[in-house]
């Protein structure tokens, strides 16, 4: 009965955490990957436990059968304790106790509750980032379907349904809420403040849940273990592995321990003590020395990619610097196409959708900051990250192209000033705002291009 209760519910959660498309790698080692490890090892030591011998008492080699089952099954229940072999046995009972160990019945259940822990941070993200209003997962499968899409036409056609829906995405999170909130709860809400950075920021919350989780392992593993000497147990029994030191000097996962037990005979009390075989421990002992070893492993993959998220939402240059990245690729490619088709000693025409990026840097600052904003450059990485950069390129020359029409006015001044300064004459009847801008856009032109 334990063991399919523990079967059903490590299935439950490898079939409830299923792969999506809003996130990366690292989170997917955290939500799915360990916890299907962590499944595996109980169900190994669940079929041990409930299926086979986990425990074997030595007794009168007269008694009878069932007087066997009966300590096998007291001593199971009721904890055992390590002494070596070469020292005396404590007369003192309460020095017994404090010796005792008993992890091993729980072992399923601890890891069970570790794959729960584990699943946390994803249910966080998943429900906070789906009442957002965003459908990043949607987004990025459509992105993931266009990679398989070959005729030409149909691609396109599906490279800007997949930008119409981005724009309206953007626009839904950033729209102005101009009517005053009358409800006390409304105005604590922090949904103005957050708008467009709200997705980007619970990500980045996410990711510090899953490091701070795996911390909080360590100190649960060391708790079941009754190990208050050392922080990092799993270096000891690592050590101890290695070495080939035996568990009868180290004491770490006891082969053989002792058990006692009272029976009641007529008016008298009878007290036994035992020597048991723990034959669990042998699995548990390379579970949990293999679990340290990939908790440590995935703590600094976590980390890292914790703060790589960390610069890349928060630090504002980084984000127009991978915006200019995928235009730059979009202008090379862009400028390639028309060289076959115009004659040599011939000048480029001016009207390329990307033209401006060199010239008016302010401009894309604004594309990025007030259009896209953070949450906009965010799902534009996961959907590199998950459909590759090609779709990312075409579909931001289709947000470009959205953001110049409702922006035609600066636009417009910006290529009359461009093409006074490139004919080298000087400007006559020039709005005096242009001219401070295109004397910005000229001194911080070096570090855009």
């Amino acid at each position: 009965g334990d063991m399919f209760f523990h079967a059903t519910l490590a299935r439950s959660f490898i079939n409830a955490l299923s792969l999506r498309g809003d996130d990366d790698f690292v989170d997917r080692l955290n939500y799915y990957y360990t916890p299907i490890m962590l499944s595996i090892a109980c169900l190994i030591i669940s079929a041990k436990q409930y299926g086979g011998t986990p425990i074997e008492c030595w007794v009168n080699p007269h008694s009878r059968e069932s007087m066997e089952e009966y300590i096998e099954s007291y001593c199971w229940i009721q904890n055992t304790y390590w002494v070596p072999m070469f020292e005396n046995i404590p007369d003192d009972h309460t020095a017994r106790e404090e010796k005792q160990i008993g992890y091993y019945q729980w072992v399923p259940f601890i890891l069970i509750a570790e794959a729960l822990m584990f699943s946390l941070p994803c249910i966080f993200w998943r429900l906070l980032s789906w009442q957002s209003g965003l459908n990043i997962q949607h987004l990025i499968n459509s992105a993931c379907d266009i990679n398989a899409i070959v005729d030409h036409s149909q691609r396109e056609k599906a490279i800007e349904s997949l930008a119409a829906s981005f724009i309206d995405t953007i626009d839904l999170q950033g729209s102005d809420r101009e009517l005053p909130q009358r409800s006390l709860i409304g105005r604590l809400k922090c949904n103005r403040l957050l708008s467009g950075q709200y997705v980007s920021i619970l990500y980045v919350a996410t990711k510090i849940l899953y490091a701070i989780n795996i911390g909080l392992q360590f100190g649960i593993l060391n708790a079941c273990l009754k190990n208050d000497q050392y922080f990092l147990f799993g270096f000891q029994v690592l050590n101890d592995l290695v070495a080939g030191r035996p568990w009868t000097e180290t004491g770490h996962f006891p082969r053989v321990t002792l058990c006692d037990f009272e029976v009641r005979y007529l008016a008298n009390l009878n007290r036994y003590t035992v020597q048991c075989a723990l034959l669990i421990n042998i699995i548990n002992e390379k579970v949990f020395a293999f679990f340290w070893c990939w908790y440590l492993l995935i703590l600094c993959i976590t980390i890292f990619s914790a703060l790589f998220w960390i610069l890349n939402i928060c630090i504002h240059t980084e984000k127009i610097d991978y915006i200019v990245k995928y235009m730059q690729i979009a202008q090379c490619a862009d400028k390639r196409k028309e060289m076959k088709f115009i004659e040599p000693n011939k000048v480029l025409p001016a009207e390329r959708i990307f033209s401006v990026i060199p010239f008016a840097p302010q401009l894309l600052d604004r594309f990025v900051t007030h259009f896209l904003k953070s949450d906009g450059v965010f799902i534009l990485r996961m959907m590199a990250n998950h459909s590759g950069d090609l779709v990312v390129v075409q579909v931001l020359k289709c947000l470009w192209q959205e953001f110049r029409e409702r922006n035609w006015r600066e636009f417009e001044e910006f290529e009359e000033v461009k093409e006074q300064h490139f004919r080298m004459k000087k400007p006559t009847m020039v709005n005096p705002r242009v001219v401070t801008i295109m004397t910005e856009s000229m001194k911080s032109d070096n570090n855009f291009i």
